[in-house]
């Protein structure tokens, strides 16, 4: 037996009365359980088995096939998460990239800690949208594709502003060498700059961060592109977002 803090990343429903959890936690890395019975009213298991759930389990981990969930003790369930669809959606899609960029029993109390953090800021009311990008840039590192912000693209020289990012050549662009590339994309030297920030901070330290409409777009251009480009993942939630978004601007 084995007694870990974990978050549920998702959830699989299993039979007529089982579900399947996979858990981060910090010591195993990522792990899926068997809760058998969460479906049940009456189960004890049905609090600890929801998306965004965190608390302490007590396993029965193999060191192959999937192990069980034996009992647990709720520390946060994120109720003011699931309540909300749009907040919902949003730590849906960050956990998505968070375990689809996971690798299975590879401990990290990094990716842990990260996941842990987003969704308490959520419920307390952060910007969504800064957090999902702020996801995006840390989520690089682990993913091994992580560009250099901070040195020109083409050239390497030290970059601390720029106007375009090149997402063929992986980062931005000096001032000299912004014609390399004719489809790189224009962006304001304030986008570079949060970019660079968000790369490099302890997301534990996140203030109030005030972030235009431009700013914002140009993230998520950047983003999104250097993502499809590199990554060769296609997030689910990601159309759900989008579909969100178009359902919020109509009305």
């Amino acid at each position: 037996m084995k007694k870990v803090d974990a978050l549920v990343l998702r959830t699989i429903d299993y039979g007529e009365s089982h579900k399947i959890l996979t858990l981060l936690t910090p010591t195993y890395g990522k792990i899926a359980v068997m809760a058998r019975g969460a479906k049940k009213p009456s189960s004890q298991l049905g609090s600890i088995s929801q998306p965004f759930t965190y608390g302490t389990y007590l396993l029965m981990i193999s060191e192959r096939g999937m192990g069980t969930v034996a009992q647990a003790d709720l520390i946060d369930s994120f109720r003011k998460i699931r309540e909300d669809l749009f907040k919902t959606a949003y730590a849906s899609y960050m956990m998505e990239l968070i375990d689809r960029f996971t690798e299975e029993r590879e401990p990290s109390a990094g990716i842990f800690l990260l996941a842990l953090t987003l969704l308490s800021y959520l419920a307390d009311d952060k910007d969504p949208e800064v957090l999902m990008r702020l996801t995006e840039v840390k989520m690089l590192d682990f993913a091994g594709i992580r560009p250099d912000l901070f040195h020109c693209a083409n050239c390497g020289q030290p970059v601390e502003t720029t106007i375009r990012f090149s997402i063929i050549k992986g980062g931005p662009l000096c001032s000299d060498c912004q014609a390399s590339d004719e489809r790189a994309i224009w962006i304001k030297p304030a986008t570079l700059r949060l970019l660079q920030t968000f790369q490099a901070m302890d997301v534990r330290r996140l203030g109030e961060i005030n972030v235009g409409e431009d700013v914002r777009r140009q993230m998520n251009k950047v983003l999104r592109q250097y993502y499809d480009e590199y990554s060769g993942v296609q997030l689910r939630t990601r159309a759900f977002l989008d579909q969100l978004h178009k359902y919020e601007l109509d009305f």
